[in-house]
């Protein structure tokens, strides 16, 4: 069957944290990306270039924000609760090598690198998609070796590392990345995170569920794959 992303957004971009919300992307979006990119250390493991003036990040905005309303992935935004300020963007798409499996991207504005809202955003961003979408089974992340954040950030959601792969870039060269992987089942055991979704009229809040026995393997078929560069 194929994967649902317009399901996928419908299901996250009403969820919260104590200090973060999921919106859908919009052009908007744009201006704070392109401020951060201006950061060389947001730019070093990203897989795309860095953008020379604000246009070229429109456009790329753009090209996601239309294949979202497409159905072909699924943008989300990251802000802050109280003021409405960008934090970060995911994006949910088709992942590149490995067939039935979805990716997922995660740019984070480099104002938000400290504080822990990296970890507030991982730990939402993965129970909400396993708590609201029964379509995704396994989550698979990937990240330069070199990226010590990205990598510690996804074990400290209940990731663990699985190998190391090559992939090509838009700068025409490939960029070693190690994979990182948490079953539906590892999560219900030991990582399940509370958060809170707008149900309708309400709020209700989603508790962290009651562990599970330790699963002896992989559950069924249905991959999403975490890509943080």
């Amino acid at each position: 069957m194929e994967f649902d992303y317009l399901e996928l957004t419908h299901s996250l971009e009403c969820s919260f944290s104590e200090r973060v919300a999921l919106r859908p992307v919009a052009l908007c979006d744009a201006w704070p990306l392109f401020v951060a990119t201006r950061n060389t250390q947001f730019n070093r493991h990203l897989l795309w270039p860095r953008p020379d003036s604000e246009e070229q990040m429109l456009r790329r905005i753009r090209m996601i924000l239309d294949a979202s309303r497409r159905g072909r992935l699924t943008a989300l935004s990251a802000v802050q609760r109280t003021t409405g300020e960008f934090i970060a963007l995911f994006r949910f798409l088709p992942h590149a090598n490995l067939s039935g499996a979805v990716e997922m991207g995660v740019w984070v504005h480099d104002k938000y690198w400290h504080g822990r809202y990296s970890l507030e955003l991982g730990r939402l961003c993965v129970s909400a998609a396993f708590t609201l979408s029964n379509q995704v089974q396994l989550l698979l992340g990937a990240s330069a070796p070199e990226n010590r954040g990205s990598c510690r950030l996804m074990e400290m959601v209940g990731m663990t590392p699985l190998r190391t792969i090559e992939r090509d870039t838009e700068m025409g060269y490939q960029a070693v990345l190690r994979e990182y992987t948490i079953t539906r089942a590892e999560w219900a055991a030991r990582h399940v995170t509370a958060f809170s979704h707008v149900d309708g009229d309400r709020i209700a809040v989603k508790a962290p569920a009651k562990p599970a026995l330790r699963p002896t393997g992989i559950g069924p078929s249905g991959l999403v794959a975490v890509a943080v560069g």
